[in-house]
């Protein structure tokens, strides 16, 4: 008995439809905009239908430019529901306006929000005392770039070509199986009997005294001559014994001009390593014998103009990791490239048009 006599009692309750009319701002300019809400508060089960301007007119003279379900929430455990419709109004013409109350289908019946509202559209002030400080409509002005605009866009497009070239010779480079920099192989010494001559000249100048004297003049003439023949003739005299050195020239060289070679070298070889003590004059001999044996054995100038004409890298071995690295390389260089190029294509597009 109890239990029916608080449903009957909490029933109203359920079923009441509250509407009410809520407004950002009361008061705006000509051609602003005010948003409108209006909140319904009914049921659950209740079909509520929110009113709809077909023609977009509020009121004379207040537009409704668009509406929106703001929000949709249950209340009372889903019991009941709160709706908010979303309106935004505007007008034209500065006035006074009123806003009746607007009507709401709740199930079939209709239902009005609490009061109405006042929505007040006044025009901004203008200085009319200052007239000539307002001008109309100007035509389009050409505009002009000088170079502090277009210098961005022409290194980005430089340095994309640029990188664009790298990545094309290291592709050819890889495909051939070549190194990707060359070595460079820089003689500042000009002609090897060149450099030798200037060697001995500063040699000449000092002259040994003494033992120890002796033994470093000899090591220097000796290896003053090493390093020429290894320069001239191509292979390592430097890592050679004095009989390696002779046994390999055999074919080269004069008969006679290689005897007084051995010769030279024997001398400098008991004086180094047997402490045997000379002379001036077989300290001036052996050293004739070297400049001798320069001049002798120096390039012709056809044999110079050869050294000038590049040489043919040599192909080399790569591993398939290192290809493959090589290869990633080289299209991230590419597509560096191709990015530095667009953007300074976006930019140029976006100055001119």
């Amino acid at each position: 008995m109890f239990a029916i006599f608080g449903l009957l009692l909490v029933s109203p309750v359920w079923a009441q439809v509250n509407v009410t009319l809520k407004m950002d701002t009361n008061q705006i300019f000509i051609g602003e905009q005010v948003h409108l809400k209006l909140r319904v508060s009914a049921g659950s089960n209740d079909v509520v239908i929110m009113p709809e301007f077909p023609d977009s007119v509020l009121v004379e003279g207040v537009e409704v430019l668009g509406h929106y379900r703001e929000s949709n929430a249950s209340l009372d455990g889903g019991r009941r529901q709160t709706i908010v419709e979303s309106y935004r109004i505007t007008s034209f013409d500065s006035a006074l306006y009123y806003i009746p109350p607007l009507e709401v289908q709740v199930g079939d019946s209709i239902y009005k929000s609490k009061g109405g509202m006042a929505l007040k559209v006044v025009s901004p002030d203008v200085d009319t005392t200052k007239i000539d400080k307002f001008f109309g409509p100007k035509e389009n002005a050409e505009v002009y770039y000088d170079w502090s605009d277009l210098e961005r866009p022409f290194m980005l497009w430089l340095m994309g070509v640029l990188l664009l070239m790298a990545a094309a010779y290291m592709a050819v480079q890889i495909k051939n199986n070549r190194r990707i920099l060359p070595k460079l192989k820089l003689h500042f010494d000009g002609p090897p009997h060149k450099w030798a001559m200037r060697q001995i000249a500063r040699l000449q100048a000092s002259r040994p005294e003494e033992a120890a004297d002796a033994h470093r003049y000899y090591a220097d003439l000796t290896d003053i001559v090493r390093s020429y023949i290894s320069r001239r003739y191509g292979f390592k005299a430097t890592a050679m014994t004095s009989a390696q050195i002779v046994e390999r020239l055999s074919g080269a060289n004069d008969p006679k001009l290689l005897a007084e070679l051995k010769e030279m070298f024997e001398a400098a070889d008991l004086v180094k390593y047997a402490g045997l003590n000379t002379v001036i004059d077989e300290n001036d001999r052996n050293l004739l014998i070297a400049i001798e044996y320069v001049n002798a054995t120096k390039e012709t100038e056809s044999e110079q103009r050869k050294h000038i004409k590049p040489k043919e890298e040599p192909k080399v071995r790569r591993s398939r990791r290192q290809r493959m690295l090589l290869i990633g390389t080289n299209i991230a260089v590419a597509l560096a490239g191709i990015a530095l190029f667009t953007w300074a294509a976006v930019i140029m597009y976006n100055m001119y048009f």
